[in-house]
């Protein structure tokens, strides 16, 4: 049975330019912007805002795993010779589905950089209106 080439979900675009391969100065560019996001002290990512990051920029995709929705007893069979079963259809990507990822994916990037510029344009104007209250 042929394996079909699985297409990476990653990022296409940032910024409205060409995203190219993603490189640990984007990863680290990314945590920064998620913890101005998320008004972290001093701008500074946890390990958390790293994970979103790398998961953004790489494959877009929530990191869930569905195995994790099994009971341990169910995740492995550990006795050989177990019953058969279907294995899910896996549809076949079109044009349209191709279209869709793509538009999300400009509306994900878009929705970040208006939360990114927002939370910025905020904290500069706290910092004047403390820096002039003194």
């Amino acid at each position: 049975m042929k394996k079909r080439n699985q297409i990476s979900d990653g990022k296409v675009t940032e910024h409205s330019r060409g995203l190219g391969t993603v490189t640990p100065d984007m990863v680290t560019q990314r945590a920064h912007e998620i913890a101005v996001i998320n008004r972290r002290a001093h701008d500074k990512p946890t390990p958390e805002d790293w994970q979103e990051a790398k998961r953004e920029l790489t494959s877009g995709r929530p990191a869930h795993d569905p195995v994790e929705d099994l009971p341990v007893s169910k995740r492995w069979d550990p006795v050989p010779g177990s019953t058969a079963h279907r294995a899910d259809t896996v549809p076949t990507e079109d044009e349209q589905t191709v279209a869709e990822s793509l538009v999300e994916s400009g509306l994900e990037e878009a929705e970040h950089e208006q939360m990114f510029e927002g939370t910025r344009e905020s904290v500069r104007r706290d910092r004047e209106l403390g820096e002039s209250g003194s």
